[in-house]
C-alpha cells in the first residue's frame, strides 16, 4: 500500500462560486472516473444524482451502492473511493460547506445516518433532475446577470430540498418517538459531529446541553438503541480506523490527533471498540486496500 503520510484531501481550488457541477451520461465522460478507487477526503460537500445507472461506493468503511433514481450526499472529511462506476443519466455537484447558512448546516449535522442516501420516487428524480437542469444553466452562463448571487442561492435551495427529502424518510422511522427526545437525540448528534476530539465524557456533553448525564443518556438510547458513550466513542474510532488505513501516521501520532493523552489507553479503547488492536486493523488494511 503506497501511503503519503496523510490522507489526501481534494480541495475547491479554482471552483467559480464554491460549486463545481458536470452532467453524466452516455454522450459525456464519466466525471467520477477521476482516481478510482484511490482512497480520498474532500474538504467540501458532494451530492451525486443518479438517474439511471449505479455507482459502486465505499465511504467510511461502508459499502454504498447508488442505483437508479438515488441521491447520495457525502459530508466533508469522509473517506470514500469509488469502486466501479456505469453512469447513464444523472449529476455531480460539489460545492464549499461556507455556502451553507448555519440553520442548513445545522440541519445536516443534526442528521442521525452518517451516509445520506435517499431512494427517489420516479416523480422525485425528474423534479430532481429538473431542479440541477436549471442550476447547471447558471453556472454554465457567464454573461448571466448575478450569477454568482443566483448560483449560490440556487445551490441552498437545492440542498434545502434534498435535506428535506432525507427527513421525511428519517422522521418515518422516529414517528414512534416524542418531538422533544428526537431534538436532544439530534442535537448531541451534532455536538459529537464538530466536537467529538475536544468533548470525551458524557458529562461534557450534558453540561453542553444543561441536562444530566442520565436524561441525556435515556433519552439517546431509547431514540437510537445505544447510550451515548457509544455514538462518542464510534465517531473517534471512525476517525481513528481513517487514519490507521490511509495514512503512515504512528500509533502514537493518531493517538494525539484525537486528543489521547496516553496512547496505551487509546489502543486499549480501539481494540475493545473494533474487536482487534490497531497494528491489527492496519494490517488488515495493508492487505485489501489497493491504490
Amino acid at each position: 500500500m503506497n501511503k503519503k503520510g496523510k490522507i489526501p484531501v481534494h480541495q475547491m481550488d479554482d471552483w467559480f462560486a464554491g460549486v463545481y457541477m458536470k452532467p453524466f451520461g452516455a454522450e459525456n465522460s464519466s466525471p467520477l472516473a477521476y482516481e478510482i478507487s484511490r482512497p480520498h477526503r474532500h474538504d467540501f460537500y458532494y451530492c451525486v444524482l443518479v438517474d439511471k445507472g449505479n455507482i459502486e461506493l465505499e465511504v467510511d468503511f461502508e459499502h454504498v451502492q447508488l442505483m437508479d433514481q438515488t441521491l447520495f450526499l457525502s459530508y466533508p472529511g469522509q473517506i470514500h473511493r469509488i469502486i466501479s462506476a456505469q453512469l447513464e443519466r444523472g449529476w455531480f455537484l460539489a460545492f464549499n460547506p461556507s455556502l451553507l447558512e448555519e440553520p442548513l448546516q445545522n440541519i445536516l449535522d443534526q442528521c442521525l445516518s452518517e451516509i445520506i442516501l435517499v431512494p427517489l420516487a420516479p416523480e422525485q428524480s425528474m423534479s430532481f433532475f429538473s431542479f440541477i437542469s436549471h442550476v447547471y444553466s447558471v453556472y454554465t452562463d457567464p454573461a448571466q446577470l448575478f450569477q454568482q448571487t443566483i448560483l449560490q442561492s440556487l445551490v441552498t435551495a437545492l440542498v434545502y430540498q434534498l435535506a428535506s427529502t432525507y427527513l421525511s424518510t428519517e422522521r418515518f422511522h422516529l414517528i414512534r418517538h416524542p418531538a422533544r427526545s428526537i431534538e436532544i437525540t439530534k442535537t448531541f448528534k451534532q455536538l459529537v459531529r464538530r466536537q467529538f476530539k475536544s468533548l470525551r465524557r458524557p458529562s461534557e456533553f450534558a453540561a453542553q446541553m444543561n441536562m444530566t448525564v442520565s436524561h441525556l443518556n435515556d433519552t439517546v438510547r431509547s431514540v437510537t438503541g445505544f447510550p451515548v458513550t457509544y455514538s462518542i466513542q464510534q465517531e473517534l474510532m471512525r476517525e481513528a480506523k481513517r487514519l490507521l488505513y490511509y495514512s503512515d501516521l504512528s500509533l502514537k501520532e493518531i493517538a494525539d490527533s484525537l486528543g489521547f493523552d496516553d496512547a496505551t489507553y487509546f489502543n486499549r479503547l480501539f481494540s475493545k471498540v473494533i474487536g482487534v488492536s490497531p497494528g491489527t486493523f492496519r494490517k488488515q488494511g495493508e492487505k485489501t486496500v489497493h491504490v
